[in-house]
């Protein structure tokens, strides 16, 4: 096998012949994900955390991928509060971004329609999530309203953690090369991740006191039909 050198190597980017690719290198099949840190968020969160604590109280959860832990109905939306209006708000405000950003074309003056499913988590010592995806969505998302409080400095400690879906992509690297780093998100009070909901995530075990809060959600996208255009 032929080997090179690190001075010859086009890695460098020096000397006779080096080749410049940064105009025209597509990173092809790659995953869009977003996360969003929504400002003031304290008060909301606040209330949040008491409503979700009053039903996980008054109603018993449903079982899903959770593993331990509180999962309440998928009628979060339909919960009358100020709070839940908001997260509400800022799901659609999200997605829509999403939708925009990643759509092979503009969407003009095409008519969208999004439907929402929601529900809450509550995780507490030793609960997670197994690895599982949402079908027949477009996006899935999670927002965080409390972390709980940890009691180990486990870097995996009730993180959520989205999977890579490139089948083998971890079988052989170099040292700084980033394809197959492992994708780990904070569950920091006030933050949305948004995802495809066809990717597989997981929520690692938490350990410590406290509740790991959070609402969890689902989006599906129509096109409405505009008769006029018809």
């Amino acid at each position: 096998m032929n080997t090179v050198s690190s001075a010859q190597s086009p890695l460098t980017g020096q000397g006779p012949g080096s080749l410049d690719l940064s105009k025209n290198l597509a990173m092809v099949f790659g995953t869009p994900v977003a996360v969003h840190q929504w400002p003031d968020s304290e008060a909301v969160n606040a209330e949040l955390g008491t409503l979700v604590l009053a039903r996980e109280a008054g109603e018993g959860g449903v079982q899903h991928s959770n593993v331990g832990g509180w999962h309440s109905k998928s009628d979060f939306f339909s919960w009358d509060a100020d709070c839940v209006r908001t997260v509400r708000e800022r799901v659609v405000r999200m997605v829509m971004e999403m939708t925009r950003v990643t759509m092979a074309e503009q969407i003009g003056d095409r008519k969208l329609d999004f439907g929402l499913k929601g529900w809450a988590n509550v995780n507490r010592d030793r609960s997670y999530n197994l690895v599982h995806n949402h079908p027949n969505h477009v996006w899935s998302g999670t927002y965080y309203v409390a972390t709980g409080d940890p009691d180990t400095d486990d870097r995996f400690n009730g993180r959520l953690e989205l999977l890579d879906p490139r089948n083998g992509v971890g079988l052989f690297g170099i040292g700084g090369y980033s394809t197959g780093a492992r994708c780990l998100v904070d569950p920091l009070p006030g933050a949305m991740v948004v995802f495809p909901s066809w990717l597989n995530h997981q929520v690692h075990p938490f350990h410590g006191t406290g509740g790991r809060i959070s609402i969890a959600f689902n989006v599906q996208i129509q096109e409405v039909s505009d008769p006029a255009r018809v």
